[in-house]
């Protein structure tokens, strides 16, 4: 399957190529935000991240595999190029094999909130942590994420991420790590292909583990106007 639509995001990227498209970036590393929002009309979509930024700052995105920054759905807003805050719907739309992320399995969708701060934010390389919580369905979690991406040449990049969050209403922390490739192929630069590992979120201090799932997402992204 993955690799199907691996071939077929390719395909049409290669007819859209032949067009004049403005390229734009994606806002998110793996499950973690980016601390900045996009320029005015800026479009990402992608399994993992559908947005759209407009003016005064704030961007309107959602989930359609897993999460980003733990929300399904809801706004962004940039108080300054390393500062954002992000508030909506706490879920998962849909989980990839074995995926499990932010909220369990079976959950009802919750109110979510998170703040996220790049204390790096180099071209070639970038890192933001990201305290986050979710209220709702008679319960509290809080947590924080931490996300970075080093691209050593223009053709791709490595990203990395690893996350805590405690849920208070059965005292489990979890945690999460997961690991990848951004591909952003030079000749296509509207698009990126993201490839990689997912120690799914598991509880430390109760039984059973994690499990391994493939993180895997196809980006487009461009300049409205």
């Amino acid at each position: 399957m993955i690799k199907s639509l691996i071939i077929l995001a390719v395909f049409s990227s290669s007819l859209l190529a032949q067009t004049t498209i403005e390229p734009s970036q994606p806002t998110h590393y793996l499950y973690t935000p980016t601390a900045h929002v996009n320029p005015p009309y800026h479009l990402v979509l992608s399994f993992r991240e559908i947005s759209y930024a407009l003016p005064g700052d704030i961007q309107v995105q959602a989930s359609i595999l897993d999460n980003i920054g733990r929300l399904s759905f809801g706004a962004k807003y940039g108080f300054s190029e390393n500062l954002s805050l992000g508030v909506g719907i706490a879920s998962t739309l849909i989980r990839v094999p074995n995926g499990v992320h932010g909220i369990p399995e079976g959950a009802r969708p919750r109110f979510g909130m998170f703040l996220t701060y790049g204390f790096v934010q180099d071209y070639n390389f970038q890192m933001a942590v990201t305290p986050h919580t979710q209220i709702g369905d008679s319960r509290i979690s809080m947590g924080a994420d931490l996300g970075f991406i080093v691209t050593p040449v223009d053709v791709w990049s490595f990203m990395g991420e690893t996350g805590l969050s405690l849920d208070f209403y059965d005292s489990n922390l979890y945690l999460y790590l997961a690991g990848g490739l951004r591909i952003h192929p030079p000749t296509i630069p509207f698009m990126n292909f993201d490839i990689g590992i997912d120690i799914t979120e598991f509880p430390v201090n109760a039984g059973g583990g994690p499990e391994i799932a493939i993180f895997f997402d196809v980006i487009f992204s461009m300049i409205t106007m």
